[in-house]
């Protein structure tokens, strides 16, 4: 071989080389390019019974009220006198009716006193009738001219004087007979003894609590309304109560009054719904809540509740345009829950495509499409979102 045609083969064979090489790095990047190009992601399907769209309608709203069971009919009898607890005839859980003894105080002190009253008012006649013959004499001999119209004056002032202190006398002993009524004391209602203030052997003041008395007979849950919702309640509208302790039962009721004035410092208003003890189930002081459901007369947009999700405390709503799912924060007014709609205040608009059913991982921007028909305006649970092949 000559030496011209090995310098030819060397060239020839690193031209080789060199393409083989260049090969191999353009094979090497075209798979790099590939492995990092992502597919196409499907667009997501939701059938149309799964979209809604913003209706106006007429919202039955429940209020929800909190409060306490109070008795109608109570009472906490006190003490009129100042004495000494001789006796206590009831306990606390015992009924009493109309007029029962239930406490005796002790009397000795007032009978005392009584006798010397009457002793007195006795004295005090017995003066009286002395004064009026003292001065029906006078009278007589006035007449005759054998006294003075002075002398007749001053008997006729002392009769005067001497029936006014029988008026007096009287009067003592009247107050003394009331303080001795008053030291039994007996049961101003029918009801259940509450609370026993006192034991025998004490020594009560004037108004002093001596027996609490409440009648359960009669009912009413004492709830607190804020001001904006008292314009949508009404006398006489019917109210569910549920209890604290009694779960599983509700009372019927009625409001039955509403307080004209607000709570100072609350800025709520006491409103009173009469019930029924069913089965002397309900006691006085128990927690309360009352439902009612108030219908506004306006028609209101709304969306179903299952519409409406929760992003960091922020209601939103999923919708769908031009393509692409998009969340929108709204702002929520009343809620029926029997109709299970919520009134949207603003963030959405009547013409837009709303997702009535709740998805998880849904995301701002993601293809989405509507299959099956015509959306529908009414919350029906859908199935999950299909990916098309």
């Amino acid at each position: 071989m000559t030496k011209k045609s090995r310098v030819g083969l060397i060239i020839g064979l690193v031209l080789v080389l060199v393409a083989a090489t260049g090969y191999a790095v353009k094979s090497n990047a075209d798979r790099r390019a590939a492995l990092k190009k992502k597919p196409e992601r499907p667009p997501l399907e939701f059938m149309a019974r799964d979209i809604v769209q913003l209706t106006p309608r007429v919202l039955s709203s429940e209020l929800v009220l909190p409060g306490s069971v109070q008795a109608v009919s109570q009472a906490t009898v006190r003490s009129k006198l100042s004495a000494e607890v001789q006796r206590v005839r009831v306990r606390e859980g015992e009924r009493v009716s109309v007029g029962q003894i239930i406490v005796e105080l002790d009397t000795a002190q007032l009978k005392t006193q009584l006798a010397e009253r009457t002793a007195t008012l006795e004295s005090a006649k017995a003066q009286l009738a002395q004064t009026e013959r003292t001065r029906q004499a006078n009278a007589q001999l006035v007449r005759q001219n054998f006294i003075s119209q002075n002398a007749f004056d001053t008997a006729d002032s002392a009769h005067r004087a001497q029936a006014a202190a029988v008026e007096a006398a009287q009067a003592q002993l009247a107050q003394t007979m009331l303080l001795l009524g008053d030291a039994v004391v007996r049961a101003p209602i029918a009801g259940i003894v509450a609370k026993r203030h006192v034991q025998p052997g004490e020594k009560v003041s004037f108004d002093a609590p001596l027996v609490a008395i409440v009648d359960l007979t009669q009912l009413e849950v004492q709830a607190q309304a804020p001001v904006s919702d008292v314009a949508l309640l009404e006398r006489e509208t019917k109210v569910e109560v549920e209890v604290e302790g009694l779960a599983g039962r509700t009372f019927a009721g009625r409001v039955d009054r509403i307080n004209p004035s607000t709570e100072p410092g609350t800025r709520t208003i006491h409103v009173y719904v009469a019930i029924a003890n069913e089965d002397s189930l309900l006691k006085a002081g128990m927690f309360a809540r009352a439902r009612m459901q108030v219908q506004r007369d306006q028609r209101v947009p709304s969306l179903p509740m299952t519409a409406v999700q929760s992003d960091a405390g922020q209601p939103v709503v999923w919708t769908i345009a031009d393509g692409k799912l998009l969340k929108r924060a709204v702002t929520l007014g009343r809620r029926d829950e029997r109709a299970q709609l919520v009134e949207i205040v603003s963030g959405v608009g009547p013409s837009e495509q709303v997702i009535a059913t709740k998805f998880d991982n849904l995301r701002d921007g993601l293809v989405a499409r509507i299959v099956g028909g015509s959306s529908v305006d009414a919350p029906v649970a859908g199935n999950p979102p299909r990916v098309a092949n």
